[in-house]
């Protein structure tokens, strides 16, 4: 983890906690119980929650914003609930996500991860349906990974065998419903997005 002092950018953990989630990670004491409590780390021992707080803390932007780790999180809030600081690592965890996407517009990192693409895909359904549709969830997160309709088209079929079949049989991917229903006033869910984004 060794790092040039000029790679350091000590306003980074200040941009963190002025993000919307992250007010409180400076409370960490390094006491590592997020990562004890993280199914994550179980799965994966190269995720470790402490650390990216750690990096964070230390100034080391590039380093985490660019890091697979921060998409990793399930949000399953174990470490929030053991946390003896209250650092609230999830949201801690949202917020960093929150920064890189915001480097990343600016051109200043590339993210990796197909999580905030999917993320994207899925609020769009929500505020253009009023409700989760999975076909267009897919069509449209497929479209974007893979740069264009055909390429999408291709990589769905490939995957179609192992996850589409999953979701065909537990009636998530109907082929009789083509269009979704709408929810009533789904114009109220729209405006609940602009609030947000303004």
């Amino acid at each position: 983890m060794s790092v040039n002092a000029w790679e350091l950018d000590p306003e980074f953990k200040y941009k963190v906690a002025s993000t919307p989630g992250g007010e409180n990670i400076m409370r960490c004491f390094q006491c590592s119980t997020c990562t004890a409590s993280c199914p994550i780390a179980d799965i994966d021992s190269n995720y470790n929650p402490r650390k990216t707080i750690r990096m964070t803390l230390l100034g080391m932007k590039n380093k985490v914003l660019s890091s697979d780790e921060i998409w990793m999180c399930a949000i399953c809030q174990m470490c929030t609930e053991r946390c003896p600081q209250d650092v609230r690592i999830s949201d801690v965890m949202g917020a960093i996500r929150q920064v890189a996407e915001k480097e990343a517009e600016k051109g200043n990192i590339d993210i990796k991860s197909v999580r905030p693409t999917f993320e994207k895909a899925f609020m769009h359904q929500i505020e253009k349906y009023g409700r989760s549709y999975e076909i267009g969830l897919t069509m449209e997160y497929y479209q974007k990974v893979h740069k264009g309709f055909v390429s999408a088209m291709m990589a769905m079929q490939k995957d179609y065998t192992k996850l589409g079949m999953r979701l065909f049989k537990k009636g998530k991917m109907p082929v009789t419903s083509v269009l979704p229903e709408k929810i009533k006033r789904t114009d109220e869910v729209k405006k609940i997005f602009k609030s947000i984004g303004d």
